[in-house]
């Protein structure tokens, strides 16, 4: 039994080693991690979260949001975009005065539920008056079989002229796989002109697909 007044058998730096584990047990506790097993690391000016994470209930981004390309599906949006686009033409054809579709695109609705379509139509033309008077060509984009309206462009005799004509309506009750046919139309105003190689026409379509 230890004497008054004694340490007994821990020693006599008993305290002093003490106070040592005490002090090495704070150091390592303030820098360990408790929250290591959860992929969450302090860093300077922030912190890195690794590994899945789910969250229940709302989240607030009050700075930039960087996202790596590819990482958000469009399922994942409330309002997704695709698009389609698609072009053709022709040239040396004999351009009458009955309006006729001369060249036509099909742009094809996207699978997942889109049923909205904001089409962007671009007729162009262009032509040689081959008669003996002054005449126009016209030119216009159709869009699902409806006309864009005629615009056009004056020709003195054996001279050319060219012109475009857009069309950018919007289409809605759509299905998936559904076609949307877009056209250009030309005609001459009195007379017909002739087939020439300068005789052309074009249409070039956009669509871009909402749900």
């Amino acid at each position: 039994m230890a004497q008054p007044g004694a340490f007994g058998t821990r020693g006599e730096d008993y305290i002093v080693r003490e106070i040592a584990d005490l002090k090495r047990s704070l150091r390592e506790l303030a820098a360990a991690n408790p929250f290591g097993p959860m992929g969450i690391r302090p860093q300077m000016g922030g912190m890195v979260v690794e590994g899945y994470q789910t969250v229940n209930g709302p989240l607030t981004i009050t700075g930039s949001l960087d996202l790596p390309a590819g990482s958000v599906p469009d399922a994942a949006l409330a309002n997704p975009v695709q698009t389609d686009t698609a072009s053709n033409g022709i040239t040396n054809y004999a351009i009458d005065t009955t309006a006729t579709v001369r060249a036509s695109v099909t742009l094809t609705v996207p699978a997942g539920g889109f049923t909205t379509a904001i089409v962007i139509a671009n007729a162009t033309a262009a032509g040689t008056n081959s008669g003996s008077t002054a005449d126009y060509l016209y030119c216009s984009a159709i869009v699902a079989g409806v006309n864009g309206g005629e615009l056009y462009s004056s020709a003195a005799p054996g001279l050319g002229v060219g012109l475009t004509s857009p069309f950018n309506p919007t289409l809605t009750g759509l299905t998936s796989g559904q076609t949307i046919t877009v056209s250009v139309a030309t005609r001459a105003g009195t007379a017909t002109w002739a087939a020439a190689t300068a005789n052309q026409c074009s249409i070039a379509a956009t669509a871009i697909f909402l749900k």
